[in-house]
Order: structure tokens, then sequence, then C-alpha cells
């Protein structure tokens, strides 16, 4: 049984609070999970890759001592004392003092998660603004180096670099960037083969053993990762729907963005974007056909109406005949 899937049933969606209390849980030092510092660490060896400063957090990694740090979920940031903007998950990484609650305890390291995991949850000024009122808010602390960390599911949407590239080098200055996926067909920078790492290593005693409750979880985690948080990642096959998607368009509406999808079965289905879940088929797409102006007949020349597997196939061959650019949000 995987709990994460168990809890994704229905309406009770794993969303992205859930996910960040999830991440930010095995990022903290001081949380029951038994890790201590060790996935912290790895994580911060990948931030430092990404964001293009191999050496970012040398002064923290390299000194053999524990990390001293606090991990916050939905800290709350003000920009020019009236917009206000939270952040998902915020690391804070202090000095080697003694006392961490010292008043005089220096603050070296902020690390910004901006957490991610529908692909139309994005602001394009979101990720620049948090910067610009995290900014503010370390004014005079000279010692602290803000990264923030653009943690989204796999691919290159619009949308998402639009936002990403609204918070360009000249607003940083000194400060850093990096963008993180859940997870990818390839490479090793991302949430799910950091975890699969995690395991191999315990497993290999690089590392002490895990609680074996604790193992399964990791486990587990990985799977709902590759299994849901996968726009892009298309291909593979999920229990409980009617075989591989041989077709995906998105299409944006007057209410919300949905994915259509179509099945190597020729069944076709909606995904609503926005609020997670599937809607009945065809309704929506007589709803396509009349937004998007299509001039679709919905009968046959019998006189029959179209199923929905014929209409969605001319629904999704006439909007690509409009923009081939709709594979992708």
């Amino acid at each position: 049984m995987n709990i994460f899937t168990v809890l994704s049933q229905g309406k009770g969606r794993l969303n992205e609070e859930n996910l960040s209390a999830m991440l930010g849980f095995l990022l903290s030092p001081s949380q029951t999970h038994g890790l201590g510092g060790i996935f912290l660490k790895q994580f911060l060896n990948v931030v430092a890759q990404e964001c293009g400063d191999i050496n970012r957090f040398d002064d923290i990694l390299d000194t053999g001592k524990p990390l001293k740090a606090d991990v916050i979920l939905e800290s709350a940031y003000s920009l020019n004392d009236h917009k206000k903007r939270v952040v998902d998950i915020e690391i804070r990484i202090y000095g080697d003092l003694p006392i961490l609650d010292d008043p005089e305890i220096p603050e070296l390291h902020r690390i910004v998660i901006e957490n991610k995991i529908k692909v139309t949850s994005s602001d394009s000024q979101q990720l620049k603004e948090e910067f610009l009122a995290i900014s503010q808010d370390i004014e005079g602390d000279e010692t602290v180096k803000v990264t923030m960390v653009f943690l989204t599911p796999p691919g290159n949407f619009k949308n998402q670099t639009d936002e990403y590239q609204n918070l360009d080098d000249t607003i940083l200055k000194t400060h850093k960037k990096a963008w993180l996926r859940w997870a990818e067909d390839k490479g090793s920078n991302h949430i799910s083969s950091m975890l699969k790492k995690l395991l191999k290593r315990e497993s290999e005693a690089e590392i002490s053993p895990f609680h074996e409750y604790l193992r399964h979880t990791l486990k587990a985690l990985i799977i709902h990762i590759e299994e849901n948080i996968n726009v892009s990642l298309i291909k593979k096959r999920n229990p409980g729907k009617p075989g591989d998607i041989t077709e995906t368009v998105f299409v944006k509406l007057s209410d919300f963005t949905y994915r259509i999808e179509r099945y190597e079965s020729t069944t076709v289905r909606i995904f609503n974007l926005d609020n997670q879940e599937y809607e009945v088929t065809k309704p929506i797409l007589r709803k396509i056909n009349n937004e998007k102006k299509l001039g679709i007949d919905l009968e046959l020349s019998t006189g029959r109406k179209k199923n929905t597997r014929n209409l969605g196939r001319y629904v999704i061959k006439a909007l690509l005949d409009q923009d081939k650019n709709l594979k992708e949000i």
C-alpha cells in the first residue's frame, strides 16, 4: 500500500502544501526522521550545482560540524510594506555559534523554495516579488546569502519559464537562483533522484541505517512523485487508466485550463489543471468547440451524434491545426 496514493484518491488530493510539508520535514535536521542533516546537505550540493556556484555552501558543508538550520513552512513577507508574499519552504542556516537562539548569531544562508506541483499555478511575478520582499527583510544583514529555488513538475512550460526568467541577475545581484524539478526523464539533480540516492547510500552502508518505516515512506514518496507529478512524463502506464496516453493537448478556456488526453484505446479524457481532477469529457469538448470556434459538426453524416471518442479526435486535430504549440502550456 502506498499511503501517498491512498491520500490522493477522490477529492483527497495531495496538494502543494502537503508535499511542501513532507519535503520540509526531510530537509530539517531536527525532525524525527533520524537523518540529521544528511538529506539537507545532499540537497544543498544539488542546489549549488544548479545555481552555477559550486562552492556556494562550502562555508557550512566543509566544517565537519552539524548544520544549524531552521526549516520554516509558509513564511510570510511584505513587499514595500503592503503586498504580502508567502514562501512555501524557507531554510535558514546559521554560523557556528554555541547557542542557536543567541541574538548575535549570524545567519549565513537563506534558501527559499517556491514549490509548484501544478503547471498552471505559476504567477509570472511571484518568484521575483518573493525575492524582493526577502531582500527588504534582510536589509542591514550583509552576512545572508539568498538562494531562490524554483521547484516544479518536469518539462519546460512557457508560464513557468517566464516566472523563472523574470527574476534575473540584475535583480539578484550577488544572490542566486536554481530551477529544480520533482522528477525528470534524465539526470540526477531532481527530488526523485535525490531520494533514490539517499536510499542507495543507506543500502550500501555509506550512512547509518534508516528506520524501516522511513525506508518504506521514502519509496512510496518516490513512486507517488514519478506517477503523479509528471506532466511531461506521460508515457508511464497508470493503474485505472485505459492504456498509455498517445496524444496530449492543453487548452485554456474562459473558466479553467484543461489537458485533453487521448489513449491508445482511443478513449479521450479531460483533466482540469486548476482543480486537479478529471471532468465529464463530452460537455467540455462541446465547450472547447464553441469557445475556440472550431466549427466541428456534432453529428455524423448519418444524423447520429458523434460519440466522445470521435468528437475528441476531431477537437484535438482542430486545435493543433490552429496552433501546434498547444502540446505545451
